[in-house]
């Protein structure tokens, strides 16, 4: 059995109109939700051994955030410029390339991808929050044969879950 973590990063700053898409930062809400969503994380038991993010600033800070909370356990951070997508498919065809060792892995990237991704999963919601944590047990022995008829939902986290 293998873990998958699929985070959003957290929400971006739109302060600067002329910045390209794929440089804006993290905006203020956006560091403190990273810092509380990681925190939160850290808490869990079987943490990953690697976290693969988007190329884009906002997504490898709230990354950072992840792989500083969960310090000392160690934690690959890579980036690959194809989680930089809207596409599930492409995210899908990443995760199935994941070397076999790796029995535990987070992947921090955007919507619509995630939010399409873990529908076809089984989680039921119209959006996955900037900064949600969603977890699945793998029940495959390699990443290859990662797909829907093999995921189990575990949790489904976010910023505001907790501020009702």
């Amino acid at each position: 059995m293998k873990l998958l973590y699929i985070v959003r990063h957290a929400k971006s700053s739109w302060d600067d109109p002329e910045l390209d898409d794929h440089d804006r930062p993290l905006n203020e809400r956006g560091l403190k939700n990273a810092a509380e969503m990681a925190s939160r994380f850290a808490a869990w038991q079987a943490l990953p051994q690697r976290i693969l993010c988007s190329t884009a600033e906002r997504a490898f800070q709230t990354a950072q955030f992840f792989e500083q909370a969960l310090h000392p356990h160690p934690t690959e951070l890579a980036t690959t410029v194809g989680l930089y997508t809207d596409s599930a498919h492409e995210v899908v065809s990443i995760i199935q390339s994941v070397p076999d060792e790796v029995e535990r892995l987070m992947v921090v990237c955007h919507n619509p991808a995630i939010n399409d991704l873990v529908v076809r999963l089984g989680l039921k919601t119209d959006n996955v929050p900037t900064c949600g944590l969603v977890v699945f047990a793998i029940e495959a022995e390699t990443w290859e044969l990662f797909g829907p008829e093999n995921c189990q939902l575990l949790y489904f986290d976010y910023p505001k879950r907790l501020a009702h």
